[in-house]
């Protein structure tokens, strides 16, 4: 019967090094902090790491006196980052976990920089526990999903808890930049039938290419494109977005100086009966950009 090899001295010296690394001053009392590749502490729930499907990497452990303070798991799995949080918030619902709704900014969607992606709270009150989820998208591919359970903080959290502002939803989809981009964004935001999303990428891609690769993520949404155009400095497109109510978007990307381009993202609500300028997209290009 064969188990896992034995851990070399070299081993043990890399992982205590990383413990001490990871442990912080704490007010209540000293902390441990254990590294676990590929598993997780006994007294963890399994069915948190059972019922999913995505690969785990480890945990990091968090103990005083003993006691479990803290652990976080590491996981991997092929697509999207928001795929991988819904199918997790999925599983914790079917067990009995309840989502806390917490006040977000105005705006959401638009242009998105790599390694930031969604989050969401969840708290078992009978037990007292919550757990946090981040998930991130990888560059090589795939997603990653951080997993942070804490059973010492969540009864004074639960009970200071209040309902979150309901901010409207962005209309708009998030959008990530090709690999290899680094993206500055500028602001997102809007309401009340308009949403806006500006961003700067550093790259010497030609506008009509960064274009298509951020129409492939607007199509995917389920934006219908209507009309554009392109040349060497001026990329744009114009789009029919399916709501209840009447949506346009219009997509520019321009090269206005070296090495860099100017990106925006617009959609607006045109009203019952009214009209959006005749001209369309060209029109909306016009307003944006003039």
């Amino acid at each position: 019967m064969s188990g896992p090899a034995p851990e070399t001295e070299r081993e043990r010296q890399l992982r205590q090094l990383a413990g001490r690394l990871l442990t912080w001053p704490d007010p209540e009392g000293p902390v441990s902090v254990d590294l676990i590749p590929v598993g997780y502490p006994d007294d963890l729930p399994p069915e948190l790491v059972d019922s999913t499907q995505l690969k785990l990497l480890g945990s990091v452990v968090r103990r005083r006196s003993g006691e479990l303070v803290a652990a976080e798991m590491v996981f991997e799995g092929p697509g999207e980052p928001e795929a991988a949080v819904s199918n997790y918030q999925r599983v914790l619902v079917e067990l009995g976990w309840e989502r806390i709704e917490q006040p977000q900014p105005m705006g959401g969607g638009g242009f998105e920089v790599r390694g930031f992606g969604p989050m969401s709270l969840f708290a078992n009150r009978a037990k007292s526990v919550m757990i946090f989820l981040h998930a991130t998208d990888r560059e090589d591919g795939g997603s990653e999903l951080r997993v942070r359970y804490d059973p010492v903080h969540a009864p004074e959290m639960i009970m200071n808890m209040s309902p979150g502002m309901r901010h409207e939803e962005s209309i708009l989809p998030r959008l990530k930049p090709p690999p290899g981009v680094r993206l500055q964004p500028e602001g997102t935001g809007g309401g009340g039938g308009r949403w806006k999303s500006d961003a700067r990428a550093r790259t010497d891609m030609a506008p009509m290419e960064l274009e298509a690769y951020f129409a492939k993520q607007l199509e995917a949404a389920g934006w219908g494109r209507m009309t554009g155009a392109a040349d060497e400095t001026f990329a744009w497109s114009s789009w029919l977005i399916p709501k209840p109510a009447e949506w346009r978007g219009v997509l520019l990307v321009l090269a206005a100086f070296p090495g860099w381009r100017q990106l925006s993202l617009q959609a607006e609500r045109i009203p019952p009966g009214g009209r959006h300028g005749g001209g369309g997209g060209v029109n909306a290009v016009s307003a944006i950009i003039g």
